[in-house]
């Protein structure tokens, strides 16, 4: 028997006694409540050792249950600053990237505009030669006339 058939047996054995109506008072055989109480007695470490085996076996589980999900958070938390770290070393490379289109058209807007400038003062002294050369063909040519 287990030790709750035996506490069974025992109210059952305390139910069943001899009661004195006005006094209140119960008589019970001493000896089977004596050997009741003995076999709950004997019962009782093997029913706490179980007890205590399945609660230290359940705070272990629940331990390791902890131990997973504390590592999954960690793990997680790391993935997101990685991905967080990975975003923006991207748009910093991005932004890296704009600012060296922007400063490269700058620069070709620059060099356009030079080299505009420098053909355009080549022609006009090209232009001021030919003149030049022009005014000196015309006067030879006019003393040849002459």
């Amino acid at each position: 028997m287990d030790v709750i058939e035996l506490i069974a047996e025992l109210e059952e054995k305390v139910e069943k006694s001899f009661e004195l109506p006005i006094v209140k008072k119960s008589f019970v055989n001493k000896e089977e409540i004596m050997n009741l109480i003995g076999d709950i007695s004997l019962q009782l470490p093997d029913e706490i050792r179980m007890a205590k085996s399945i609660t230290e076996e359940r705070n272990r589980i629940l331990a390791d249950a902890q131990k997973q999900a504390d590592i999954i958070i960690k793990n997680a938390e790391q993935k997101i600053i990685s991905m967080i770290d990975e975003h923006e070393v991207t748009k910093r490379a991005n932004e890296h990237a704009n600012e060296i289109i922007v400063e490269a058209q700058k620069n070709a807007r620059e060099i356009r505009l030079g080299t505009l400038e420098y053909s355009d003062s080549m022609l006009s002294k090209l232009d001021e030669q030919l003149k030049v050369m022009s005014d000196a063909i015309k006067k030879s040519r006019s003393d040849l006339r002459k």
